[in-house]
């Protein structure tokens, strides 16, 4: 397995980095082209394991799918019929697997659509049964069985109204594919409005879907026959573009990440300039400059726009720096604080008490062999050892790369010594 071995502390850190577009987004869009019959374009496709892995679901389930990883365009064409069982092996290292659910069952209402429970990152309990109430409001029936989950409807999808618990990005990308061509009206309320969400909604209106905003998290579906073909940029990741600030937070040195919308990181920008930063934005990049006083905070994750429980290892990496103590709750996933262990193996004080990280500031951290457990956590431990004095060795990196493109690479070019051997 490839680690990554990553000498500090880096204090050359200077440059810019350009971001890829949002896999959180474009794994959604992907499974959406399965409700287009004509061909799909989607441009700025991040190349990362996670879309390869789904471009491979798709080609299992029937679709043709053309990457050009040079030009960053996927062509994605569904004229033929596809197979409606969705492999545990395809699913197993990704739940980005269980959005194809909600766009087989639209577009094959009256057949039995098995889709197995996937994998991912282990972060605590993500309900699945939340986007089968959804289907269920909309006519369909469900049924597990052998670790596949069963969907069919006897008269095809009703619109009617239905209401998520609690807010659920992939539940509600899910809920609106399955609504597209639901009869009647579909009626969604305490919907996610993160901005992966909203390009997916703006992609299938410009395909000629009927979504409206009734309210900030309540939707109405109008079904229609049919979308006409799709053709999408892929909006920037709000997430790599955190993760690469924050190289810049921890080692209090300037950096700045283009193509991405500021709005999208509205919350992240305000919290690092309360630590001290000094943050310019402008229309498609984002700049952070050293801070003259470094302050502890006390801040917690939520649904967008919030901060975001993807953005949260990241910011705990930088607050093992900062002096006195911070604090952060973490609302979203049970096991978040992962990445917590590894930057305390480091010389950190980081102590978790149920869903909270009690952090108390370091002058110094020290280089140590670490192992990263998920995708966001690997970044952690990533800012940790640029920060820590010595050599640090990181285990089964290929975590990261699930969701970040060009990371070494990314990495090498702002200054940071880092090489990589299996």
């Amino acid at each position: 397995m490839k680690k990554f071995i990553i000498k500090g502390p880096n204090k050359a850190i200077k440059g810019e980095v350009d971001i890829s577009g949002a896999k959180n987004s474009c794994l959604p869009l992907m499974a959406a082209s399965i409700l287009f019959k004509n061909k799909v374009t989607l441009k700025n496709v991040p190349f990362v394991k996670d879309v390869l892995t789904m471009k491979d679901l798709l080609v299992a389930l029937g679709s043709k799918v053309d990457f050009s990883v040079s030009k960053k365009t996927m062509i994605i064409n569904n004229k033929k019929k596809h197979k409606l069982v969705v492999p545990y092996d395809l699913v197993s290292t990704m739940r980005a697997g269980v959005l194809t659910m909600g766009p087989l069952l639209a577009r094959y209402p009256q057949r039995k659509i098995k889709v197995a429970l996937g994998g991912g990152c282990a972060l605590g309990v993500r309900d699945t049964n939340w986007h089968l109430a959804g289907f269920k409001s909309l006519g369909a029936s469900n049924n597990l069985d052998k670790g596949y989950v069963n969907i069919s409807t006897k008269k095809g999808l009703i619109g009617s109204t239905y209401k998520f618990p609690k807010v659920t990005v992939t539940g509600t990308s899910n809920l609106i594919m399955a609504s597209v061509f639901a009869k009647g009206t579909h009626h969604i309320k305490n919907i996610s409005i993160e901005p992966e969400v909203i390009d997916l909604i703006n992609f299938l209106n410009n395909s000629g879907a009927d979504i409206k905003f009734l309210g900030k998290r309540s939707i109405k579906i109008t079904g229609v026959k049919e979308l006409i073909s799709g053709n999408h940029t892929i909006i920037g990741d709000r997430i790599e573009a955190f993760s690469y600030l924050c190289v810049g937070a921890i080692t209090n040195r300037k950096i700045k990440v283009n193509n991405i919308n500021p709005h999208y990181l509205k919350t992240e920008i305000g919290i690092l300039k309360k630590v001290g930063y000094k943050i310019e934005a402008n229309d498609n990049s984002i700049q952070l400059s050293p801070a003259k006083k470094l302050n502890p905070i006390k801040i917690k994750t939520g649904p967008w726009p919030g901060l975001a429980t993807d953005n949260m290892p990241m910011i705990l990496a930088v607050l093992t720096k900062i002096p006195g103590k911070s604090e952060i709750d973490e609302t979203i996933f049970s096991n978040r604080f992962m990445a917590a262990p590894e930057l305390n193996r480091m010389g950190a004080s980081v102590r978790i008490k149920k869903n909270r990280a009690i952090i108390i500031g370091q002058k110094e951290l020290n280089a140590a062999d670490c192992i990263a457990s998920d995708l966001r956590t690997t970044f952690s431990i990533i800012l940790g050892a640029i920060a820590a004095k010595g050599v640090s060795k990181i285990e089964r990196v290929y975590h990261g790369l699930r969701g970040y493109y060009n990371l070494e690479k990314k990495l090498k070019k702002i200054g940071i010594n880092i090489s990589s051997k299996k």
